[in-house]
């Protein structure tokens, strides 16, 4: 069985980046290369920054799986970036899924956690009150869905699973502080716990 990488939410993570660090302006003899990753739980691996040849290294990652590609930095010294072929046919395959699955999806929005009783969220930041309930866009076919997400709002849903899932319908009356919808809710439906993509 291949081994697949996945980071500390369970999610597939094919990239990793091998750089140097702690060397004078980029020239070898002094620092190390170190790879990067949002791997957990992945083993901290160094080599010695003694020369710009990084095909040693290229060679031993790819010996285990990983297609590299070597570019440079600001100071001219080597970068590898790598990508863990077998988790990357994982991600591209999943991706190929849900994209056929959702090729015909209806637009509209989903809430996780109750709605609010008084109308609206709160700015937790701020500690003010939003415009309305706040939302992410979904695309939805029945009751299967998949957020549609911007970087910053990939925090925020990764904050709000486990709670209850909600179709939501209305009217968008503005944006809440992390960028996300806010509706006027005419009315929800709550959706089946696990159909969430």
């Amino acid at each position: 069985m291949k081994m697949v990488y996945r980071d500390c939410l369970g999610r597939p993570v094919s990239h990793a980046t091998i750089s140097v660090f702690g060397s004078d302006y980029g020239k070898p003899g002094t620092g190390y290369f170190a790879l990067l990753t949002t791997i957990d739980n992945y083993p901290a691996r160094k080599w010695p920054y003694t020369s710009k040849d990084v095909s040693h290294i290229v060679a031993e990652m790819e010996a285990e799986g990983w297609k590299c590609e070597v570019t440079h930095d600001g100071y001219n010294a080597p970068v590898i970036k790598c990508t863990h072929l077998a988790t990357q046919s994982i991600i591209d395959a999943k991706i190929k899924e849900y994209d056929e699955k959702f090729k015909n999806a209806e637009r509209g929005f989903v809430r996780f956690g109750d709605i609010p009783k008084c109308g609206y969220s709160i700015n937790h930041r701020d500690k003010t009150p939003e415009a309305g309930v706040s939302v992410f866009e979904a695309e939805f076919v029945g009751n299967d869905f998949r957020p549609i997400l911007t970087p910053q709002l990939e925090a925020t849903y990764v904050a709000c699973q486990g709670r209850p899932a909600y179709r939501v319908y209305g009217d968008v009356v503005g944006t809440g502080a992390d960028g996300e919808p806010v509706l006027r809710v005419k009315w929800w439906e709550a959706l089946i716990e696990g159909d969430v993509e």
